[in-house]
């Protein structure tokens, strides 16, 4: 799904859900083990460059599987890793070219152009159960969207966001009233 086929509200519900899944050892092993591993600057071209060439605004996967593709040379390759962001590590992939880090996924909110990137070599794309298509693994998991520090946050945060659309809040308001509270509490801790 793409921006373009869902509504600011309905994304947010659906970020709200994705980061609040059950804690696990799994996560938490996971995580310190990757924190081990080096990491790289990428750049991220312009949105409207990105546009141009049929990038899919959020669809980073996709994207550079699509890229690598039509590589005509065969000298890029797709890598999927982590983006550091706050606390968490977000599932991203990018691609690399003679040493070159970049970006294929445009950003429909204001993102710097450069951010740190650790390449996760541990993660292999395989076919779902289905064959609908791939899905990516690591150690024999299927990955989250996020490795989280402080996963309880995240569940406390999307009960009380709940909470409030459920007594009519409206979700961008509730949204908001999420930010300035206990996201702000959130924020407050030491990131990654």
């Amino acid at each position: 799904m793409t921006m373009t086929d869902e509504t600011l509200a309905d994304r947010v519900i659906r970020l709200s859900e994705e980061m609040a899944f059950p804690t696990t050892e799994w996560e938490a092993s996971t995580l310190a083990e990757v924190l081990t591993l080096p990491r790289v600057v990428v750049t991220r071209p312009s949105k409207q460059y990105l546009l141009s060439i049929g990038m899919i605004p959020y669809g980073c996967h996709v994207n550079c599987a699509k890229y690598v593709a039509r590589d005509p040379e065969h000298l890029t390759r797709h890598v999927c890793g982590w983006i550091i962001h706050g606390s968490d590590l977000i599932l991203h992939s990018v691609v690399e070219r003679n040493g070159g880090w970049r970006c294929l996924t445009p950003q429909l909110v204001e993102a710097p152009p450069q951010f740190v990137f650790i390449p996760d070599p541990a993660i292999e794309w395989v076919e779902t159960h289905d064959g609908s298509g791939r899905e990516p693994i690591r150690s024999g998991n299927r990955l989250p969207d996020a490795l989280r520090k402080y996963p309880e946050d995240h569940i406390r945060m999307r009960d009380r966001f709940r909470e409030l659309v459920s007594s009519g809040v409206s979700v961008l308001d509730a949204r908001s009233m999420i930010d300035a509270t206990l996201g702000a509490e959130f924020s407050a801790k030491p990131g990654i």
